[in-house]
């Protein structure tokens, strides 16, 4: 099997994203609850980052709250993506996240079956 990989990378600043969470409609918009239950601005920032990372990885359009990020137990992000944000052939996610100073930044690697992907108008 043949496979791709996408590679997306975001950087947020961390003052930007406090003045961001005075927004409960913004909260609501681009987070899941679990998401928000740290809501020290870094943590939000690095979240916000991932999923700007995801979205650049797959060249889609922001469709928040069908990407969710979580820890394991190992305290390692993870991403969880659903409906639309699903693309053809996904094999695997793969997310870092790190905050230092003003920013935050998060790198994410998609892997894709290259089979699915061919003979799409629009491929991944």
């Amino acid at each position: 099997m043949k496979m791709r990989a996408r590679i997306g990378v975001d950087l947020v600043q961390i003052s930007k994203m406090a003045e961001l969470m005075e927004d409960e409609a913004f909260l609501r918009r681009v987070f899941h609850p679990p998401e928000l239950l740290d809501r020290r601005p870094e943590r939000l920032a690095g979240v916000f980052a991932a999923k700007e990372a995801l979205f650049k990885a797959l060249g889609t359009t922001r469709l928040w709250l069908e990407a969710e990020v979580g820890w394991d137990a190992a305290g390692r992000p993870e991403l969880r993506v659903a409906g639309e944000a699903v693309p053809a052939g996904l094999l695997s996610l793969d997310l870092s996240i790190t905050h230092e100073g003003e920013y935050a930044v998060a790198a994410v690697v998609v892997l894709l079956s290259e089979e699915e992907t061919n003979g799409s108008q629009n491929p991944i």
